[in-house]
């Protein structure tokens, strides 16, 4: 109703429609650029009035994969309660699809992935490279130096994402062009059902350095970075168009960086 007010009051059309949908007019995409402008104005603004109060206080939403829920969020998120005691946070762990989709919609300030849909209006900032492991049991029959070479160990016993998994096609990718033998695979989407399975089984796993802090006693499963060729997988913080990050989503952003630069620069290897 208030798009066809605008339309009827300039004498204007920013929508071709048909009985099969909409589609944005010439008019339409430029009203809309000038429109993200202006929301991002009223953002700042409204930002600058916090700013000017003193103190820091807002309820800021937050979206991570689970491999930073893991080993990333805890130190983050203690450290950031002491700092700025007036901001509340709400985590959401989901995978890549849903997190992109819910920062489009404005149901998120933020979310760090490994990949978003392009098509939708968001701005990504890169924060880092990771280097993709293989997940073993501590007590696995597998011989493992500083480095594997995938290609080079007898048939795998695979845990894969499932088909809808962003990662899935780069890692099945990675095991067909390297030659890599796979007796059986098994789908899973749970991150701590995955870990579970590789501490007790022959399972293994192929999952990013970051989840491996934790394991760094070697008391429970092994993280060896994967060589000839490495994999690596880079995060990415995404925001929609016309929403800037607030001074308190931006303050959370900055100690998940620097939380996230000491898990990266710490050697993934896990005790041997």
């Amino acid at each position: 109703m208030h798009v066809r007010e605008l339309e009827k009051r300039y004498d204007v059309v920013f929508f071709h429609r048909s009985s099969t949908g909409v589609e944005p007019t010439e008019t339409g995409r430029q009203f809309y650029k000038v429109a993200i402008s202006v929301l991002n104005a009223s953002a700042v603004a409204e930002d600058k009035l916090r700013e000017l109060s003193g103190v820091l206080s807002d309820h800021i939403t937050l979206g991570l994969m689970p491999a930073f829920a893991r080993a990333v969020l805890g130190p983050t998120l203690l450290r950031f309660a002491r700092e700025h005691k007036h901001v509340r946070v709400s985590v959401q762990e989901a995978y890549s699809g849903q997190l992109s989709q819910d920062v489009a919609e404005g149901k998120l300030d933020f979310a760090v992935v490994p990949f978003y849909n392009s098509e939708l209006d968001l701005n990504s900032t890169t924060m880092g490279v990771d280097q993709e492991c293989l997940a073993t049991s501590a007590q696995t029959s597998l011989v493992l130096g500083s480095e594997v070479a995938l290609s080079e160990l007898p048939p795998l016993r695979m845990i894969l994402p499932t088909k809808g998994n962003a990662r899935r096609p780069r890692i099945e990718h990675y095991l067909s062009v390297n030659g890599v033998e796979i007796e059986e695979t098994m789908e899973l989407d749970t991150m701590l059902g995955t870990l579970d399975l590789v501490a007790n089984s022959d399972w293994v796993s192929i999952l990013p350095a970051v989840l491996s802090p934790p394991d760094k006693d070697g008391r429970k499963r092994l993280f060896t970075p994967l060589a000839n060729p490495p994999l690596t997988v880079e995060y990415m913080r995404i925001t929609h168009k016309a929403r800037p990050l607030s001074r308190a989503a931006q303050a959370f952003a900055d100690v998940l960086q620097e939380e996230l630069n000491n898990v990266l620069e710490a050697d993934p290897l896990s005790a041997r």
